[in-house]
């Protein structure tokens, strides 16, 4: 769960196709890529300087992942967001958040509980009306990741670093964050700080679970209705996502 944002130049000592992966996946789950915007390899040989063995490589593992998608011999481009996958995307990372805090927390050292009030600390000095930002997921990134890497499963850590950090960070179009649903993030990461100095994982999964729901995934299933609703009245907003 490092740094997922390395760019070229490409340096000497790490594989060429997994910096032209990382750094194409930065630029699409940044938003810098935009949904349907054609990727062409030449395009890519030119800025990057690099064959285009490693480039079709790295656009490979990015179609597996579902943030490219490609039709033989007629496009390469970025993926849409798919608001219903997305939903069950952070339904998935929720529930083995919950049971990393459960069998984690109550294990934790001081040093550990410190570190994730740091991460509370810098969420709450950046400001919750960006949690919807680039910069906004990655601190919140940051925090469940903590809590999953410290249950030390391996499954687990493969599942949301492999599958789902990619597109848990992915910046989706939407609205600032509305006043009230801030009060509700604020009173959760104010919670977690009790229950964590408290041990108490059970307590940490019951305050996450309700804050996913209504803050993630409750918005992102409106969402995906609406742009449902939408693309079944104007076929050609099919495959387009929120604000295109």
């Amino acid at each position: 769960m490092g740094d997922i944002s390395a760019s070229l130049p490409i340096r000497p000592r790490q594989l060429i196709r997994d910096q032209v992966f990382a750094t194409l996946a930065e630029e699409i789950i940044s938003g810098r890529m935009q949904p349907l915007e054609e990727i062409r390899d030449q395009d890519l040989q030119a800025e990057y300087g690099v064959s285009r063995t490693p480039i079709r490589e790295a656009l490979n593992r990015l179609a597996d992942l579902g943030l490219i998608e490609v039709s033989t011999n007629r496009f390469t481009r970025v993926a849409p967001v798919d608001l219903a996958a997305q939903a069950e995307r952070v339904e998935i990372a929720v529930a083995l958040i919950g049971y990393c805090a459960v069998t984690a927390v109550p294990t934790y050292t001081d040093e550990q509980v410190a570190s994730l009030h740091a991460r509370i600390d810098g969420l709450l000095a950046a400001g919750l009306d960006g949690a919807s930002t680039r910069e906004g997921l990655s601190l919140w990134y940051a925090l469940w990741g903590e809590v999953v890497l410290s249950a030390h499963n391996q499954t687990m850590i493969d599942i949301v670093d492999g599958q789902l950090t990619l597109h848990l960070t992915r910046t989706v179009p939407a609205q600032p964050v509305a006043a009230e649903l801030v009060d509700v993030m604020r009173t959760a990461l104010e919670q977690l700080r009790v229950l964590l100095d408290r041990r108490d994982g059970v307590g940490v999964r019951e305050v996450i679970e309700p804050l996913f729901l209504r803050s993630t995934i409750e918005p992102l299933r409106a969402a995906a209705a609406l742009a449902a609703a939408s693309a079944s009245s104007d076929p050609t907003l099919i495959g387009r996502s929120p604000g295109e």
